[in-house]
C-alpha cells in the first residue's frame, strides 16, 4: 500500500493558481457559487492528475511526486519500460476530465464545471509542449526517449 503514496507539494505560486480559479469563479457564477466553482476547477486539475497516479501504479511506474504551481497541476513520475503504459499514464488524465463532465447534473455550477472539464480533456490531448498530447505522440512515433524521471504535465499544468 506505501507504493501508492505520493508526496504533494504546493509550490507558492500554486496559491496564486488557486486564487485565480476562484477568481474566474466568482466572474462568471457570483461570490458564493464562484468560490465553488473555482474550488472545483483545482479539483478538477488535481483528479486529473490522480488519473496519471494511478494509471501509474496500476503498472508499476513509480511518481516521484505531484502539486500545484503557478502553470497548473503537476506530477513527476519515471518513464515507463513499454511504450503502450506511457500512452495509457498519459491518457488517463484527459479521461478523468472526460469523466467529470457529468458535473453538468450539479445544480448552479454543473454546466460551467462541464465546460471546463472538457476544456482540460481536449487541450490536454493537443500536442503542445508539455501537454499529454505532445507525450502520447512522442510515445507512439518513438521520438528521443526521455531521462528516467520525466515531469509529465497537463496543458494546463506544468512544472516550475
Amino acid at each position: 500500500m506505501s507504493k501508492f503514496r505520493v508526496p504533494f507539494r504546493m509550490h507558492v505560486s500554486g496559491w496564486v493558481l488557486v486564487v485565480f480559479c476562484g477568481l474566474i469563479g466568482i466572474r462568471f457564477s457570483g461570490l458564493w457559487p464562484g468560490l465553488v466553482l473555482g474550488g472545483s476547477i483545482v479539483a478538477s486539475l488535481l483528479l486529473h492528475e490522480l488519473g496519471h497516479i494511478l494509471a501509474s501504479a496500476a503498472l508499476g511506474v513509480p511518481v516521484c511526486e505531484f502539486g500545484l504551481c503557478l502553470r497548473g497541476a503537476y506530477n513527476c513520475r519515471s518513464t515507463a519500460c513499454r511504450r503502450r503504459d506511457d500512452i495509457l499514464i498519459s491518457s488517463a488524465g484527459p479521461l478523468v476530465n472526460l469523466c467529470l463532465v457529468a458535473t453538468m447534473i450539479l445544480p448552479v455550477i454543473g454546466p460551467k464545471l462541464a465546460f471546463c472539464n472538457l476544456l482540460l480533456c481536449v487541450t490536454n490531448l493537443l500536442p503542445l509542449p508539455s501537454s499529454d498530447g505532445m507525450h502520447i505522440l512522442r510515445s507512439l512515433f518513438g521520438s528521443s526517449r526521455p531521462a528516467s524521471v520525466n515531469p509529465v504535465l497537463s496543458e494546463a499544468s506544468s512544472s516550475q
